[in-house]
């Protein structure tokens, strides 16, 4: 004997069965979705890294490149003064005794101010006294005016009131280079009388005529020149360091300089 189902069963079995097999297939593409949102969040992540890594990489390279460019450059400077012992054959030149260098970095920098100062990680336990002159691996960096025991206060070669005695590689005429408070990449070389020749180029160097810094150190090139007051000239100089790159330095330590600075006070004061 069979029994007879009712079309109502059988349309609530059909209406079960429908909303099961729905809930799973809706189950299936939340899962599916889910799944494939993962995948390209993933997808995303790994470009995003890699862009990101490539950018870091590109940036390094570049300050790479600069960073050994100065140190090419300081290397070939060096290589040339040696040479010049060698050809001179002089073992022990007096700069070369009189002159010793004390290696530091950085802490602190400013460009953009007219009064830059540059704050160093060598103080008076490494020997460093106020008015030694710094240099960098491309010119002159600045002079000490305040030392702690494990700092350096720094008046960068960028500020109004800092001057250094600078001279033309060709002529030999010399004169005070300072910096206009303009472009961080100028200074200017004054009171050259209007006589000398100068040629966009020339090389301008330390004149070596102070206890600050020692002779031959290669500051710019000239630029533009003007004359001023009718006599002297002022000449645009072109800087070699780049002061907002500038990581590293060297304090200047001139073994004479008490002796030579006593001799100059004495000279002013007139003592015997």
């Amino acid at each position: 004997m069979t029994t007879k189902r009712s079309p109502r069963f059988r349309w609530l079995v059909s209406l079960l069965l429908f909303i099961v097999l729905e809930t799973i297939s809706l189950i299936m593409i939340s899962e599916s979705s889910f799944v494939q949102q993962l995948k390209i969040n993933g997808a995303y992540m790994s470009v995003r890294g890699a862009l990101a890594q490539a950018g870091s990489d590109i940036k390094y390279y570049f300050n790479l490149r600069e960073v050994n460019a100065d140190l090419s450059a300081e290397n070939g400077t060096l290589l040339a003064e040696l040479e010049r012992y060698r050809a001179s054959d002089i073992c022990k030149d007096s700069a070369e005794v009189k002159y010793n260098y004390i290696p530091a970095s950085i802490v602190a920098n400013s460009t953009n101010n007219k009064q830059n100062f540059i704050i160093i990680d060598k103080g008076r336990r490494d020997g460093v006294k106020e008015d030694m002159g710094v240099v960098s691996p491309l010119g002159v960096a600045g002079v000490v005016s305040r030392v702690s025991e494990k700092y350096s206060y720094v008046i960068s070669l960028l500020n109004v009131n800092q001057s250094i005695s600078a001279r033309i590689g060709k002529s030999g005429a010399f004169g005070p280079l300072f910096w206009d408070g303009k472009s961080a990449s100028k200074a200017i070389l004054a009171d050259i009388p209007q006589h000398i020749n100068i040629s966009i180029g020339d090389t301008i160097y330390t004149s070596g005529y102070s206890t600050i810094f020692p002779p031959e150190i290669p500051i710019g090139t000239a630029g533009k020149s003007k004359i001023v007051r009718g006599t002297h000239k002022e000449i645009e100089v072109n800087l070699f360091q780049n002061f907002r790159t500038l990581k590293y330095v060297r304090v200047v330590k001139n073994r004479d300089k008490e002796e030579l600075d006593n001799l100059i006070i004495n000279d002013e004061t007139g003592s015997k």
